[in-house]
């Protein structure tokens, strides 16, 4: 088999100069052992993945795990599909540490800083924004309410159904807060119409960031790369790592604090966060699911499992949200001077 995988990627690797003697896969990205070292080659799917990876290296070069050239200067290969090859890198200490934690905050927020712009927003486009927002909230509330009334109406509900009316109140409770939290961002940014964008990493997490034992840090993986709002890379890192067992450690909190240590957040910037952080689509996409395109292969345990780890992911969002806004809540009190009269 590894024979196979050597001739098959052989060809890609000698526009590189290199021999291949073993090829071991790593999901996407292929571990290869040849006659000068150990690199490990990507395979891209499509142009856009091709031009986000090479857009980031002029943005994000210096934080970027380095990028080999061809013998021909070229940063891809082609034989039949189109690659790219990186040295093969050893992590210095463990993803899920705390100061691996603050770190990553602390280099995503400079990551950002480096391409951070400010577009004028018209009124028009905040409106559609948040109407549409609004729109697609309150759709997925009403399907929600729909169904639970559904289930309390069944003669006998399933372990499934059952555990979606346990959750159903608090998930209401989030598409609440989220949309209360939409509305201020709505009022702030109508006044300001100012909104900040910069090249996001698009998929930022502890999985795509490294720190090597000469204390370099490099992000990697940039195919989803795009110019959007820097708090949709903070938004997806809290997202994924949220999804485990409460209770999750105080770094989250912290984290996001180091963020804005480097990259302070407007009132609307927050307004925005934790709305678009609370909302629980990704509860209510597994009950849609469920209910209307069930997957057969997968049982019914399988299935309330899953349901379960997405309403822990929603309650460990609700505990960082939660801290952050008592954390700015004190900060400004302490702030404010006390204006008592004296006695």
């Amino acid at each position: 088999m590894n024979r196979e995988h050597m001739e098959m990627y052989a060809p890609v690797l000698r526009q590189y100069g290199l021999q291949p003697f073993r090829v071991d896969h790593y999901g996407k990205v292929k571990k290869v052992y040849t006659n000068v070292g150990t690199f490990a080659l990507k395979e891209i799917t499509n142009v856009q993945e091709m031009a986000a990876i090479q857009q980031s290296y002029i943005f994000c070069g210096q934080q970027s795990v380095p990028l080999y050239l061809t013998k021909q200067g070229l940063p891809f290969a082609a034989h039949g599909r189109h690659y790219y090859l990186m040295p093969w890198v050893f992590p210095a200490e463990r993803k899920d540490t705390r100061e691996h934690v603050l770190s990553f905050f602390r280099d995503l927020a400079h990551l950002h800083q480096k391409s951070l712009r400010q577009l004028d927003v018209s009124e028009e486009e905040i409106n559609n924004y948040y109407e549409n927002k609004k729109r697609e909230w309150e759709r997925q509330r009403s399907f929600l309410q729909s169904y639970v009334e559904k289930c309390e109406n069944a003669w006998y509900m399933s372990p499934f159904q059952l555990q979606c009316c346990t959750y159903f109140h608090e998930t209401m409770q989030a598409y609440s807060f989220a949309e209360t939290e939409m509305e201020k961002w709505h009022e702030t940014i109508k006044k300001t119409k100012k909104w900040r964008i910069a090249w996001i990493h698009g998929k930022a997490r502890l999985s795509h960031y490294i720190v090597l034992e000469n204390r370099h840090r490099y992000f990697f993986s940039w195919e989803r790369a795009g110019w959007n709002s820097p708090l949709f890379d903070v938004i997806m890192a809290l997202r994924h790592h949220m999804r485990t067992f409460p209770p999750i450690g105080d770094e989250w909190v912290e984290g996001v604090e180091e963020y804005e240590k480097a990259l302070s957040l407007s009132e609307e910037e927050r307004f925005f966060f934790f709305s678009h952080l609370a909302q629980p689509h990704f509860l209510y996409r597994y009950v849609y699911e469920y209910a209307t395109n069930r997957q057969h292969e997968k049982s019914e345990r399988e299935y309330v499992s899953e349901l379960q780890r997405r309403y822990f992911t929603m309650k460990n969002i609700e505990h960082v949200i939660m801290h952050l806004v008592r954390r700015k809540e004190e900060e400004e009190a302490k702030s404010t001077p006390d204006e008592t009269l004296p006695r």
